[in-house]
């Protein structure tokens, strides 16, 4: 198993998304969180949220589902935390996305908009929902999937850490062979690189660092001002 990994302020002026991963023998986790919050609260809340995930995989390493749950109910707690204790700004949340695998299966779970791809056979054949209000608009029927991008309601989150609701969801255990491959991004990312770029890419490259380098060339042409900021893992079994 091999990985690569970005994370860039974007149009920004801070970078409130945070990556981190850690490993324990053949099981490794990586997660990523985008931060939202005034008065630098996205990036403190993101920061803590991954590095705990991180701290609770190293002291208790599983590819469950319950480990996965655990792991995220654990950052919840400690930004909720930091939040009441009057430490931090009060409005600080963050999502978080998740995966752990030890090359044989794989587990995930996510809260909020940053989004985990399966892509099987050179294929996607998952994807994390969002929880945001333009996926509801798309599961009604009033805007079609590639449209969830242009929403303007895209930012608008029905879960995160740091939010009324912060539950996350949680996969299966997933069986991975050689050839499979992950990608965890922000929205900063998946905004400007969609699924026929992430298929196509893969097919053509031969490592995680050249897939992420040859998405990355696609999301640096569409760039705009004052852009996202946007933040990946490249995993590849």
């Amino acid at each position: 198993m091999k990985a690569a990994a970005i994370t860039n302020r974007g149009g920004r002026e801070n970078n409130e998304d945070y990556i981190c991963h850690a490993n324990s023998g053949k099981m490794w986790c990586f997660v990523l969180c985008d931060g939202l919050g005034g008065h630098d609260g996205g990036e403190t809340a993101s920061k803590l949220a991954a590095t705990v995930v991180c701290d609770e995989f190293e002291k208790n390493s599983r590819v469950t589902p319950e480990a996965a749950e655990e792991y995220i109910k654990a950052a919840a707690a400690a930004v909720n935390g930091e939040r009441e204790s009057g430490g931090a700004p009060s409005d600080m949340a963050t999502t978080a996305a998740l995966l752990l695998t030890d090359g044989e299966a794989a587990v995930w779970a996510h809260v909020g908009d940053s989004r985990i791809y399966r892509i099987t056979g050179g294929e996607i054949s998952e994807i994390t929902d969002d929880h945001s209000v333009s996926f509801m608009q798309f599961e009604s029927g009033a805007i079609t999937y590639d449209e969830i991008r242009k929403s303007p309601d895209q930012n608008k989150l029905t879960r995160c850490i740091g939010g009324v609701q912060d539950v996350p969801d949680v996969s299966d255990i997933a069986p991975t062979e050689s050839g499979d491959a992950f990608l965890i991004c922000s929205d900063g990312f998946w905004e400007l690189v969609n699924e026929d770029v992430i298929e196509k890419t893969l097919k053509s490259s031969r490592s995680p660092d050249e897939w992420l380098r040859k998405m990355l060339s696609v999301l640096h042409k569409n760039e705009r001002e004052g852009n996202d900021n946007y933040s990946a893992f490249a995993i590849m079994i």
